[in-house]
C-alpha cells in the first residue's frame, strides 16, 4: 500500500492549518516522496542552490531504480539556517541516515570519533579504493573513518584580465606589487582586489604568515601569536584599505567583479564559476593566477580543506543502504555526470575520470580552478576549523573597523582581538 507524505513546506502552509507533517524546511519547495511498506526507508540531507537540489534528487531518483528495495526521503535546503538545524538534529540523534556535512563538523559532533559511523566497517559497500589514504584522514577521528571528502577546497585568485591589460600590469606576484596596482587604478576609482569579510581575515593572515615565517594557529587550533603581532594583521589590513588596494568588506559584493569595479577577487574552487561566469557574462575575460606567494616568503600561508563532505549517522537504523546510496553518491559515474564540478572536481578515481572523460567544451571553472589546486597542493596547509570560526572572523572585522576609523588606538583593537579570539579557541 502506497501513500503520500508531505516532506518540505513553505511559510505559507505553515499559516494554513494543516495537519502534522514529518519535515519542515523553511525556504524550499514543496516534495513529496512515495513509501511503500515493503521498501526500506532511508534519509538524506544536504543544503545548496536551486541547481544542487535538482541534480541530486535526479541522481537519488536513478539510485533507487537500481536499488528498488530503498527509499530515501530527501531533507534539503539554502545553507542560511542550516547549520542550526543540523546542530539540533546532532544533540537530539535525530540527523538523516546519509548526510553532506562541512569539514568543521567533525571536530564539533565528534570530537572523540563517536559522533558519527566508522565507515571502515562498511567497506563491503563503499569502495574506499576510490581514494588516497592521505585523502581519508581528512576524515579520520580517533581512528574512526567519519566521513569521505566529496572534493578539496582553496582560496584562489581570479582577476579581469581586461582592467590589468589596460594598465600594462601583470597579475601581481609580490605585496609591493599588490600596492603598487592599486596606486594605478585608484585614479579611476577600481581597486586592485575586492573581498568579504572572511576572505580579508584569511588574506591578513597569510600575509602575516608569509611575512614572519609563524602561524596564526597551531596544529591543535590554538592561538600562536600575541596581541602586538595580531595588531600588526590589523595593521596591515587597514592599509589595504586606506591605500585602497581593497575596496571596503561593507561595498563590496559579487557584482563588483563582474562590472569592473575591482580588478580581482579571491573565493574558493568551489565558487570559481559563480564568479568568473557572471565577469564573463559582461564582457570580462576571467583569469585563475591562483596563489600569491612571493619568492622570499618564510611560509606559503594558503590552505586546503574538504569542501564538504558525506557522512553517515551514527544512530542509523540502515547502514548498508546507507552505505550503498553514500557510495552512489560520491563513486558512481551517474552522480558524477550529474554533479560535474558544482561542488569542486571529486576526490573519488572513478568521478574524476567521469569528468576528464567529457569534451572540453563541459570544462567548468570549478574544474580548472581544481587543477591548478592540485598542481599545487604540495604548498598548502590544511586548514585549522577555527580559522573557519564566523565569531573570530566577525571579530577581525569590527576591530580592524575601528582601527580605520579611529574609534580606538590599535593596542585597544589588538587587545580585544586576542581577547575574542583565544576564548573561542578555548572553548
Amino acid at each position: 500500500m502506497k501513500k503520500i507524505l508531505p516532506l518540505l513546506l513553505v511559510p505559507a502552509l505553515l499559516l494554513s492549518g494543516c495537519g502534522s507533517v514529518s519535515e519542515v524546511i523553511l525556504g524550499a519547495p514543496i516534495e513529496t516522496v512515495e513509501t511503500q511498506e515493503d521498501r526500506t526507508q532511508i534519509r538524506m540531507s544536504w543544503w545548496g542552490n536551486d541547481n544542487r537540489h535538482e541534480y541530486t534528487m535526479n541522481g537519488i531518483g536513478i539510485f533507487e531504480k537500481e536499488n528498488p528495495d530503498i527509499k530515501v526521503k530527501n531533507t534539503y535546503g539554502v545553507w542560511q539556517g542550516f547549520e542550526r538545524r543540523m546542530r539540533v538534529a546532532m544533540e537530539s540523534h535525530t540527523e538523516a541516515d546519509v548526510m553532506q556535512i562541512n569539514y568543521a563538523w567533525i571536530d564539533q559532533y565528534s570530537p572523540d570519533g563517536s559522533g558519527f559511523y566508522d565507515l571502515s566497517e562498511l567497506s563491503d559497500y563503499i569502495d574506499l579504493s576510490n581514494f588516497e589514504e592521505s585523502d581519508l584522514q581528512y576524515g579520520i577521528k580517533n581512528g574512526k573513518l567519519n566521513a569521505l571528502p566529496i572534493a578539496f577546497n582553496s582560496y584562489e585568485f581570479y582577476y579581469n584580465q581586461v582592467i590589468w591589460d589596460k594598465y600594462g600590469l601583470e597579475f601581481p606576484k609580490t605585496w609591493d606589487e599588490v600596492f603598487a596596482a592599486a596606486e594605478v587604478m585608484r585614479e579611476d576609482g577600481i581597486y586592485p582586489f575586492g573581498f568579504v569579510k572572511k576572505q580579508a581575515f584569511m588574506l591578513s593572515l597569510s600575509w602575516f604568515e608569509q611575512t614572519h615565517g609563524k602561524r596564526v594557529f597551531s596544529e591543535d587550533g590554538m592561538l600562536n601569536v600575541d596581541e602586538k603581532e595580531l595588531g600588526e594583521m590589523l595593521d596591515f589590513y587597514r592599509k589595504m584599505v586606506d591605500e585602497k588596494v581593497m575596496i571596503p568588506v561593507e561595498d563590496f559584493e559579487k557584482s563588483k567583479f563582474a562590472d569592473g569595479t575591482v580588478a580581482a577577487t579571491m573565493c574558493w574552487v568551489s565558487d570559481a564559476g559563480n564568479y568568473c561566469n557572471a565577469l564573463e557574462s559582461k564582457g570580462g575575460i576571467p583569469k585563475i593566477a591562483g596563489y600569491l606567494i612571493p619568492d622570499d616568503s618564510k611560509l606559503s600561508g594558503w590552505y586546503i580543506k574538504p569542501a564538504t563532505m558525506y557522512a553517515i549517522s551514527a544512530y542509523t537504523d540502515h547502514p548498508q543502504e546507507a552505505a550503498k546510496l553514500l557510495n552512489f553518491l560520491i563513486n558512481s559515474p551517474e552522480m558524477a555526470s550529474l554533479q560535474m564540478s558544482e561542488k569542486g572536481v571529486p576526490v573519488s578515481k572513478t568521478a574524476r575520470q567521469t569528468l576528464h572523460d567529457m569534451p572540453d567544451s563541459d570544462i567548468s571553472y570549478e574544474f580548472m580552478a581544481s587543477e591548478y589546486m592540485n598542481e599545487n597542493i604540495d604548498r598548502l596547509s590544511i586548514i585549522q576549523p577555527v580559522m573557519e570560526n564566523d565569531e573570530i572572523i566577525s571579530a577581525f572585522k569590527e576591530c580592524g573597523d575601528d582601527y580605520i576609523y579611529n574609534k580606538k588606538t590599535l593596542a585597544e583593537c589588538s587587545q580585544s582581538l586576542y581577547k575574542t579570539i583565544a576564548e573561542k579557541c578555548n572553548e
